[in-house]
């Protein structure tokens, strides 16, 4: 979910649900997701009075705002969805396996090479790879086919009217009235993940309103149905947050003997030299290159397993989602698309 800030434990479980298993519950329109009363409640009316104040004193029009909210009831898939996230942790191999897959690495060089002149000309303006927009793309709604069927705005007023973590939704749902309002949408046209997340690239509304982009020229930022928006939506996002061009996100790589804890993590980084002084190889024991390029060692499975070297880029990409497991597995994802 682009621009949620969220614990590890949370987003790991949740991003692994959205690659693996979530299709059925993302997808079922919200009437078949939850069977919604068909009038609030005396308290969910004092609350929607409240909300539509504070919309459109933000600046939202009445017309929108009533159109959007004065027939809300919570929808209870998303309160139950809400409530019984994993609390199990799985291992990166794991989490590796099932994102980073060989027919998703099949079907994203394939749409690599269809759209390869879109996204030639996302990679000169803001200097991401192809194969890293794909690889996003592919992870967070596998390549547009996995968008979520909940309307985004009863999801988010359920989501703030629930209690848990209220303020970030509300912020969220007044961000989307604006969307509706701006973009000249139905609240019904606002669809995408239980918890808010919208489109091909699953973004936040927040995060659409700073860095959605209209790319094919028809004068609508539309992330659902244009892929060249999408893909150019997610090209902008991570350059604007600071994506360096031309460095890449690391490698897999091996060590010849363990290394010390308090060199490793994001918040400890070496230059490419000094970690191969210190008998870091490519996996196949090739030697790695002698320059100043800084970065970190993360081990994600614990001392002793599979280890990989992180530029600056693998700190941007967990601004996207924050976590280690989903960066690296977008790292990985690309190398299989660029590769095959």
């Amino acid at each position: 979910m682009a621009g949620m800030k969220l614990s590890r434990l949370f987003v790991v479980a949740l991003v692994l649900v959205a690659s693996c298993a979530q299709q059925n519950q993302n997808n079922a329109p919200s009437s078949v997701a939850g069977a919604i009363p068909a009038r609030p409640t005396a308290a969910v009316r004092e609350w929607i009075r409240d909300t539509e104040q504070q919309a459109m004193a933000d600046g939202v029009s009445p017309a929108t705002v009533h159109a959007a909210l004065d027939n809300f009831v919570p929808n209870p898939r998303v309160e139950e969805l809400d409530r019984k996230q994993p609390e199990t942790t799985i291992t990166f191999d794991a989490y590796r396996h099932n994102v980073v897959g060989t027919v998703r690495i099949h079907k994203g060089a394939d749409l690599m090479r269809d759209h390869a002149a879109q996204l030639a000309t996302i990679e000169q303006r803001t200097g991401v790879p192809p194969q890293i927009v794909v690889a996003l793309w592919g992870i967070e709604s596998n390549f547009g086919q996995n968008m979520g069927g909940f309307e985004t705005v009863n999801s988010l007023a359920t989501l703030a009217y629930e209690g848990r973590r209220a303020d970030f939704f509300r912020s969220e749902l007044i961000v989307a009235l604006h969307i509706l309002d701006q973009e000249h949408m139905r609240p019904d046209q606002l669809r995408g993940s239980w918890a808010g997340a919208m489109g091909q690239c699953q973004f936040m509304p927040s995060t659409y309103w700073k860095y959605a982009v209209d790319a094919d020229g028809d004068g609508k930022r539309d992330i659902w149905n244009s892929t060249d928006d999408a893909l150019a939506s997610i090209a902008n996002y991570l350059s604007a947050i600071g994506w360096q061009r031309n460095l890449g996100w690391g490698h897999e790589v091996a060590l010849a003997a363990p290394i010390d804890a308090s060199e490793m993590g994001l918040g400890q980084s070496h230059s490419l030299a000094e970690w191969a002084a210190k008998g870091v190889t490519y996996p196949d024991g090739s030697a790695l290159p002698q320059n100043d390029i800084e970065a970190s060692l993360l081990q994600p499975d614990g001392v002793g397993t599979t280890a990989f070297l992180a530029f600056t880029n693998i700190p941007v990409v967990m601004r996207w989602n924050h976590s280690t497991y989903f960066a690296l597995s977008v790292g990985l994802l690309s190398d299989g698309i660029a590769r095959d």
